[in-house]
């Protein structure tokens, strides 16, 4: 199911994203004209006591031939934000093509579930899929003077074989988890899987700067793409 994500064409195309300004009185002063706000996140992100914002915009109108060829998407922006001191917010860091789209979702439509701060990490949330259903989870943290995919969790559920299996990576360490359990814990007539769930260190890896991310072309591990 991973390969579902190795969609994304290697046709250019010459859409030009708009740049956001770099400070502003109000979030609202970010948002460039033909976007709007689809999801928003508040919570710290540095060492103050003040309110960030992670937020997503999507484009009003779609775009021809943004990813793939004869097939037009709505380009998506992921944005961070930091409150000052004054009232208002600098932008931290800005990503054109780190968020899927609104038909990258399979049958399910939308994949995109959800932002949220925890811990100083902004998490995106992903869910979609059709007979075998899909999951993925990206940790954004600002670190060493950028923005790096620090985590990433990846999981498949088959219905029809009972099995989920995921993959939680700490790509801070390079020390992952892969684990295997029943995705119903109750189903008659469907094979049972023992509950399993190991431990390896595939390495430390160069991180992926979210600046500069393009989902589903990263391979974190195995055939296992970001």
């Amino acid at each position: 199911m991973q390969y579902l994500f190795i969609l994304i064409s290697l046709i250019l195309v010459n859409y030009q994203y708009p740049g956001l300004v770099s400070g502003g009185k109000d979030i609202s002063s970010f948002i460039p004209k033909g976007y709007h706000i689809i999801h928003q996140a508040k919570g710290h992100l540095n060492a103050d006591t003040l309110e960030d914002h992670a937020i997503i915009i999507e484009s009003d109108e779609p775009v021809a031939d943004l990813k793939e060829a004869d097939h037009a998407q709505k380009p998506r922006i992921l944005f961070v934000l930091l409150a000052d001191l004054k009232g208002g917010f600098s932008l931290a860091v800005q990503s054109n093509e780190s968020v899927m789209l609104s038909d990258d979702g399979g049958v399910f439509g939308d994949p995109l579930q959800e932002v949220y701060i925890t811990n100083k990490v902004v998490n995106v949330e992903y869910y979609g899929g059709s007979s075998e259903k899909w999951s993925y989870t990206y940790k954004w943290r600002f670190q060493k003077k950028d923005w790096y995919l620090i985590g990433a969790t990846y999981t498949t559920m088959s219905p029809f074989e009972n099995i989920l299996e995921k993959y939680d990576f700490n790509l801070n360490t390079g020390v992952a988890e892969h684990t295997t359990m029943p995705y119903l814990e109750e189903d008659e007539g469907k094979p049972v899987v023992k509950p399993k769930t190991n431990r390896f260190n595939q390495g430390k890896k160069p991180l992926f700067k979210l600046r500069n991310f393009r989902f589903g072309e990263n391979m974190v591990y195995k055939d296992i793409y970001f």
